[in-house]
């Protein structure tokens, strides 16, 4: 890169690191600060609190946790991007205004863009919830070998577990990948086609005054969807590779 391109990528990742402060619920400096803020995010039980800190003392159960707390934070950062962009495609674009989609209705193309960002959005708390439920189970313990199942069925019960601690990487890169294709729709729409709400319906002068300034306040809008699209592959290729770490340990 450039010296300019980089100091405008350096800006981009200042500008995420200060969005994913303000739209990651679960923070704490240390352990136990961590472990208080996931408490009551997801409002525990006293039950619950007791699993949690029978978790914690097991030999692998805090960088459990903290794997699980990175994967609240990342959820509830993209549910919270992709309720901003639901408002925004309601608010703020109109494809008709490009003139080689002026056929589609208005009315089609906001219900169609605002329904799939709302739709990402409930996958991503869905997800936040199937996070807690994980987290109190605990982490998938090996199955105990056998010298009567010796070699095929102790084979068998070892090739299940690692498939299914590989699982969760697989649903992480399928996800990533359906995050990446709808910030890029939303990037290119809000990009080529930001238009104020009913502004069709004012005299062309008035809504050229209008439509201008708006461009320039949607245009970051624009790159942020562009730069965690960027984000969400950076993320698929990282769950791709941690799967198949996951999935070499099938060779006995």
């Amino acid at each position: 890169m450039t010296s300019f391109l980089q100091k405008i990528w350096s800006f981009l990742h200042l500008v995420n690191g200060h969005w994913k402060a303000k739209t990651q619920p679960i923070r704490g400096k240390t352990d136990s600060d961590l472990l208080k803020s996931l408490r009551a995010y997801f409002d525990l039980s006293n039950n619950e609190r007791k699993k949690l800190s029978t978790l914690k003392k097991k030999k692998k159960g805090s960088n459990f946790i903290t794997q699980k707390v990175d994967e609240v934070n990342r959820y509830a950062s993209h549910r919270t991007a992709f309720l901003a962009n639901a408002l925004v495609q309601l608010l703020l674009v109109n494809l008709a205004s490009i003139s080689l989609l002026g056929f589609i209705p208005n009315i089609y193309s906001k219900l169609l863009l605002v329904s799939a960002n709302l739709l990402i959005a409930l996958l991503a708390w869905r997800r936040v919830r199937a996070c807690k439920q994980t987290l109190l189970q605990g982490p998938a313990t090996k199955p105990k070998w056998s010298i009567w199942g010796a070699f095929r069925g102790n084979r068998r019960k070892h090739n299940k577990h690692i498939k299914a601690q590989a699982k969760p990487y697989k649903t992480h890169m399928s996800d990533e990948r359906l995050f990446r294709m709808i910030y890029l729709i939303n990037a290119i729409t809000i990009f080529f086609a930001s238009q104020l709400l009913w502004s069709d319906h004012l005299p062309a002068l008035l809504r050229g005054l209008i439509n201008f300034p708006l461009f320039i306040i949607t245009l970051p809008l624009a790159i942020a969807n562009a730069y965690w699209a960027f984000g969400a592959n950076s993320q698929v290729v990282k769950a791709a590779t941690q799967r198949g770490n996951e999935l070499d340990k099938l060779k006995l």
